[in-house]
């Protein structure tokens, strides 16, 4: 009787184990979705970079033949894996951005806002080929963001990809 009673037990516990009583499984993959959403966010000083997910279209890409590849360094290779991204700008560019907010926030009116978001398009080459400001913006600041994004460096493709696609970022600067 006695090793039927140790598989009983053995049975029970497996089970238990197999099949715990609260739905911890659940609560972990939710929590991996938060985390995946807050890793595709850089965040320096008065600045935040965001990638956003789009639709690619099947035309539009480069072949790693085609760029010039070129090693990143230890901060370039963090940003593009956080970022998730195809393209990385060169180290200084945060910096460079941040120090235009003094110049981008002079004026009246750019004093009462706190923020500005720009929504930056990198195409298959890894230049910018455009912007668009999301929310309302004067001539003026308009026209000095325009200044910062002519300013900005050609992104780095980030090595291993099979193919180099265009890609949107949202950039947040604050005053």
């Amino acid at each position: 009787m006695k090793p039927f009673n140790r598989f009983v037990s053995l049975v029970f516990l497996g089970l238990i184990f197999t099949f715990p009583l609260e739905n911890a499984s659940v609560a972990a993959q939710q929590n991996l979705e938060v985390e995946d959403m807050n890793l595709r966010v850089i965040q320096f000083q008065k600045l935040s970079l965001h990638k956003l997910v789009t639709e690619v279209n099947v035309y539009e890409f480069t072949k790693p033949e085609d760029l010039e590849l070129t090693p990143l360094s230890v901060i370039e290779e963090n940003i593009a894996r956080n970022l998730d991204s195809h393209w990385v700008w060169p180290e200084y560019t945060l910096e460079m951005i941040d120090s235009y907010s003094p110049f981008l926030f002079r004026t009246k009116k750019t004093q009462d806002l706190e923020e500005v978001k720009l929504l930056v398009e990198v195409d298959s080459k890894g230049k910018v080929s455009g912007f668009e400001v999301l929310g309302e913006v004067d001539k003026g600041l308009k026209e000095r963001l325009d200044y910062l994004i002519r300013k900005l460096p050609v992104c780095k493709p980030v090595p291993g990809f099979s193919s180099y696609i265009p890609e949107k970022f949202e950039l947040t600067i604050r005053k």
